[in-house]
């Protein structure tokens, strides 16, 4: 029988490794789902057959593990940071206590959980790109983007007419709707989803919108500009190769899936305006699209599809910085591509667009075979960011689920 339960203190987790090193707000979450335990001498605390779907780290005191076989082995807290039973130990061993003991206990699920997850990410840097280790091919082909970037002889990918001319009359405050509507005319598919999802359930308001120059009008001027480079970036998304237009076409229903749920994760947290997180969320790959745009003339690339996803993998953040850097984007559009995989970050001190991308991210890949490699959403410090640090995993999935049709209609209105 327990003689009592605790919070756990600081000092009990520098004494557990596998809790002393996660991000703060991560820390804080484990703890509230986990306590310590006090044990007189003499307590069977696990015992033979029974299992446990809880594991147990000895803080103080000494106990016995006991296997089927008889083996015995005596343990004291100065001796262990381990704990008592791991998922290797025989169903059928014993813990019992030596003498008083405390223990530190967290359901076996959870530890499992947070041995899984990756290291720690570099910090953020809002004046350089931080260059990923790389052996081999990626090696040089880094430094083969980076030169020609730096040279201005890398073909990247250009942003479409359209996004440029809007920019120019937005940006001029003496235009008005019915200039900025003729600019998104010049581009019938643009204007016709323009048109949509201004009555979308994501955008739609009282009446319904039937020209451009109002619709313009009840979305705003920033709002527009973002969602016509939205909705022009699928032009990019083509090649002339059949392998790479296929690659280019899976990409783009990635981040047109994680776009609408940053647009939704962005409504319940205050400071992230929707629009600019679609944006976010369209763009966090677009490092992954100029490395598949300069593999056309690299037959080495194309005839080696893992080598290309290996280069892909390692350095779609750096270009993806780069090309942002070059098209002008404001700096957290950059910080978005190049942390859109680092999960366990935690350099912001509020919710900004890289955890909006972070988070959207895992959601996109649940219910997929990836997800299986990723961390599991509660333990990732951006989840505890959005929505005011008041999320929890039933809140989230239930706010996707919530805003289900949204979501299908966004990404409708993206498809290629």
């Amino acid at each position: 029988m327990i003689q009592r339960v605790t919070a756990v203190s600081s000092n009990n987790v520098k004494k557990i490794p596998l809790l002393r090193y996660l991000p703060k707000r991560v820390l804080e979450y484990v703890l509230s789902e986990t306590h310590v335990e006090h044990q007189n001498a003499g307590v069977g605390i696990v015992a033979n057959g029974e299992g446990t779907d809880r594991v147990y780290f000895l803080l103080q005191g000494e106990v016995e593990v006991v296997s089927a076989d008889g083996t015995r082995q005596r343990l004291q807290s100065d001796q262990t940071t381990s704990p008592l039973l791991t998922e290797n130990s025989p169903n059928d061993s014993a813990v019992n206590s030596l003498t008083a003991v405390d223990l530190l206990t967290l359901p076996r699920e959870l530890y499992n959980a947070i041995k899984g997850l990756p290291p720690l990410a570099n910090a953020r840097s809002n004046q350089t790109i931080e260059l990923n280790d790389a052996e081999g091919p990626e090696d040089s082909l880094y430094w083969e983007f980076y030169e020609a970037i730096k040279n201005d002889t890398l073909e990247l990918p250009s942003m479409p007419d359209i996004t440029l001319r809007i920019a120019k009359v937005i940006n001029d405050p003496n235009t008005d709707s019915e200039e900025i509507a003729r600019v998104v005319q010049a581009d019938p598919t643009v204007a016709a989803r323009i048109i949509s999802v201004v009555n979308s359930a994501a955008y739609r308001g009282k009446q319904q919108i039937e020209t451009l120059p109002d619709a313009v009008t009840r979305l705003g001027r920033s709002v527009t500009h973002n969602l016509v480079i939205s909705f022009a970036l699928g032009k990019l998304f083509n090649s002339r190769s059949k392998v790479l237009k296929k690659r280019m076409i899976d990409l783009w229903k990635h981040v047109s899936y994680v776009a609408p749920i940053c647009h939704e994760l962005a409504q319940v947290t205050p400071g992230l305006e929707n629009d600019q997180a679609l944006l976010c969320g369209l763009l966090h790959d677009i490092g992954a699209l100029a490395i598949l745009g300069a593999a056309s003339s690299k037959p080495e690339l194309t005839e080696n599809p893992e080598l290309l996803d290996r280069i892909i993998e390692n350095l779609k953040g750096e270009v993806g910085a780069m090309v942002l850097r070059k098209w002008e984007f404001p700096d957290y559009f950059v910080q978005s591509a190049l942390h859109a995989e680092d999960w366990m970050e935690d350099i912001s001190h509020e919710a900004d667009y890289v955890d909006l991308v972070v988070v959207a991210q895992l959601h996109a890949y649940v219910g997929t075979p990836k997800m299986h490699s990723l961390p599991r959403l509660d333990l990732v410090p951006a989840f505890h960011k959005l929505a005011l640090g008041k999320l929890t995993p039933r809140h989230s999935i239930g706010i996707i689920d919530n805003a289900k049709d949204q979501i299908r209609e966004l990404r409708e209105l993206l498809a290629l």
